[in-house]
């Protein structure tokens, strides 16, 4: 387990002014530049919108707040498993300190699998510290309704780890093969 504190990430709507406005969800550092939102809101996939990312070492301590530069989403209907990702890209590295876990995306799919699709798990036994949300509720699949140009839904857990790894700045390695 990686000795690097978990930080409490929320992210919300930007206002005019740069300030952070609603919350639209919980996520987690997979490095000082990105977040990635285990099943997102509909509105995190809305390009039109603005986002900040409040980072902290805890709920109740000071946040930096930062700007959201792009956001993809990643879906997964396949393999016994239907969740997403949204994987916010932040418009600069935050200052605190990362875990630095490295997995391939078939440790990420594997992982996925034996948690049943829970991210926060996954992610946690990877070695991220993660700070999970409350749950209220099964996820919304709002994104099964998506239209395809907009949200590919991969039908297996490894093209889905494909899609977040890269993405998200996991340093996601191949596998080492013989010739390696």
């Amino acid at each position: 387990m990686s000795e690097v504190p978990a930080l409490a990430v929320t992210v919300h709507t930007k206002e005019d002014g740069g300030a952070a406005g609603g919350l639209l969800g919980h996520g987690l550092l997979t490095s000082t530049a990105t977040v990635l939102v285990p099943d997102p809101v509909e509105a995190l996939a809305n390009p039109w919108r603005r986002f900040v990312a409040r980072i902290s070492r805890s709920p109740g301590d000071g946040a930096v707040e930062v700007p959201v530069g792009g956001v993809s989403v990643a879906a997964l209907d396949g393999d016994g498993i239907t969740t997403a990702a949204a994987v916010l890209t932040l418009v600069w590295a935050e200052p605190f300190a990362v875990a630095a876990v490295q997995v391939t995306r078939a440790q990420l799919a594997d992982a996925l699998l034996r948690n049943h699709g829970d991210q926060w798990a996954t992610y946690a036994e990877l070695g991220f510290r993660v700070v999970p949300p409350e749950k209220d509720g099964p996820p919304d699949t709002w994104w099964l309704g998506a239209p395809e140009s907009t949200i590919g839904v991969a039908g297996s857990a490894g093209v889905y780890a494909g899609g977040t790894c890269c993405g998200s700045r996991l340093c996601c390695k191949a596998p080492q093969t013989a010739a390696d």
